[in-house]
């Protein structure tokens, strides 16, 4: 006899509302949906107990070999393989690790949730502390949800988009586990009946197509890409294109490595010997094998006396020049210079991140540096979307009542937090100004502040120097007046209406 497991079942868009149907036959492969009652929408979505997607392949060389045997299967328009590049690079390349490490620290904040108004602030605290606590339990050797958000920080930068999974426990009580699933294993298929996409994990081994495809359930897979500019899911990895200033850097490398072992850093010693003459007896081998045995016992000499700080010699016998290659070199760090400026385009950032001298003024440096925080709020967006539903299902299974969530991010700097205080304060006087003046109700004005709305119905106090008793003297006066008026033209006579329907005579 089979484990009867339960399903939760989810009503709506989102995980606001909840119906706990009967307990029914579940399989991880297929699973099953049951009918609600009429009161409750009827578009219900099932959440999966357990894992769906496989852990990571060691190897991701399958890539486009296997999406050939699918039509079906939306191709993206870069090689999978780069990603694979990418993730190593940033582990033995010192510019795409500094770049990535900077990033990461300036992305990952910290935040703050925040629910509708509804909720009550005790229900508020018990709700974060719950987040707090059963997050310290995600991810494998990560320190809680923070962790798990330097990682996704990470993926997104090197594979160009967020690919996780919300694990639910078997009881459906409570998420158990939150997985990072390797982009290149996503692939995407059109449904033709309403042109959505669906998304499926390409498995390294398989047998047939039937097991070649791990469809992943919409409601705990999440896949967000950070830019693209065609309707496909896929997103672009922005490190690659640092990829081929990364191989020219490479080449340059390798050839200055060789140079120094060969010369030296500062240059070599030219050192000429008299060459001795051919013995009558003796043949042409044995006269090599001695030529080269004076060579090598003099160069062997020679740097022993480098070590010792002097060099000796016979005169006219031996002939000592020092070949300086400095000289030779100048046009050097120009060349790696402009290398290393091409590389941090290629990865997003500015040259001067990667410890790069430039004539750049203190002005255009705020600039790089409020256009790379630009490029971090997208990034946050994404993690936010990812942990607005990781947050919701969690406190849904655990039977916690409320409208809607959101997650706002830390300023990146104490500066950044500085300007954001300022343009609140301007924000909030011309507001507030607006409201006293009359221009926008009390609605409008939590509007603007970034509020759903007012926590309390307020009057708005009267403009500086208003008389508040010569107005309401005012009011009362003419209400009077307004009063007798009416009086006196009920006691006029009234002239009598002229019957238009009498009949002819």
């Amino acid at each position: 006899m089979k484990k009867r497991k339960n399903i939760l079942h989810i009503v709506g868009d989102s995980f606001n509302n909840l119906y706990y149907g009967p307990a029914i036959t579940s399989n991880r492969k297929k699973q099953k949906e049951v009918k609600v009652p009429s009161v409750i929408p009827k578009k219900t979505i099932t959440v999966p107990s357990g894992r769906i997607s496989q852990p990571r392949p060691q190897d991701t060389g399958y890539g486009i070999s296997a999406l050939r045997k699918e039509s079906n299967m939306v191709k993206p328009e870069f090689n999978f393989e780069s990603i694979g590049t990418l993730r190593k690079l940033y582990k033995h390349n010192e510019d795409v690790g500094s770049v990535l490490m900077d990033l990461v620290q300036l992305t990952n904040t910290g935040h703050k949730i925040k629910f509708d108004q509804s909720v009550k602030p005790d229900m508020v605290d018990k709700m974060r502390k719950h987040l707090r606590e059963r997050s310290k339990d995600w991810g494998s050797g990560t320190a809680g949800v923070h962790g798990i958000i330097n990682k996704m920080i990470a993926q997104i930068w090197i594979s160009g988009a967020l690919s996780a999974e919300m694990v639910p426990a078997r009881g459906l009580t409570h998420i158990d586990n939150v997985v990072l699933v390797d982009a290149e294993t996503i692939r995407f298929k059109l449904r033709k009946k309403d042109g959505r996409y669906e998304a499926y994990q390409l498995l390294k081994y398989f047998t047939g197509f039937s097991k070649q495809y791990i469809k992943l359930n919409p409601n705990t897979y999440k896949y967000y890409g950070l830019i693209s500019d065609t309707d496909t899911p896929y997103g672009v990895p922005p490190f690659m294109t640092a990829l081929k200033g990364i191989g020219t850097q490479d080449m340059m490398k390798k050839n200055i490595d060789h140079i120094l072992n060969q010369m030296g850093l500062l240059g070599y010693l030219e050192v000429n010997v008299e060459k001795p003459d051919q013995g009558g007896d003796e043949s042409v081998p044995i006269y090599t094998k001695r030529l080269n045995k004076l060579l090598d016992e003099t160069k062997e000499n020679v740097q022993q006396g480098f070590l010792d700080g002097v060099v000796v010699g016979f005169k006219e016998d031996h002939e000592f020049n020092f070949q300086a290659t400095t000289k030779n070199l100048n046009g050097v760090p120009d060349l790696f210079n402009q290398n290393e400026n091409q590389i941090a385009n290629g990865l997003k950032t500015s040259g001067t991140f990667l410890g790069l001298s430039g004539s750049g003024t203190e002005q255009m440096l705020s600039i790089v540096f409020t256009k790379m925080l630009s490029q971090l709020k997208n990034v946050q967006l994404l993690l936010s979307a990812f942990l607005e539903e990781l947050y919701r299902l969690e406190l849904v299974m655990a039977g916690y009542d409320f409208k809607s969530l959101s997650v706002n991010w830390n300023p990146s700097t104490i500066t950044d937090d500085l300007k954001i205080q300022q343009a609140t304060e301007i924000k909030q006087r011309i507001a507030h100004n607006l409201w006293i003046d009359g221009i926008i109700g009390q609605e409008a004005y939590a509007d603007r502040m970034g509020e759903e709305k007012a926590d309390r119905v307020v009057e708005p106090p009267p403009p500086a120097g208003y008389d508040t008793d010569s107005v309401k003297k005012e009011k009362k006066e003419g209400d009077k007046d307004k009063s007798d008026r009416k009086g006196r033209d009920k006691k006029k006579t009234q002239p009598k209406r002229k019957d238009t329907d009498t009949k002819k005579r």
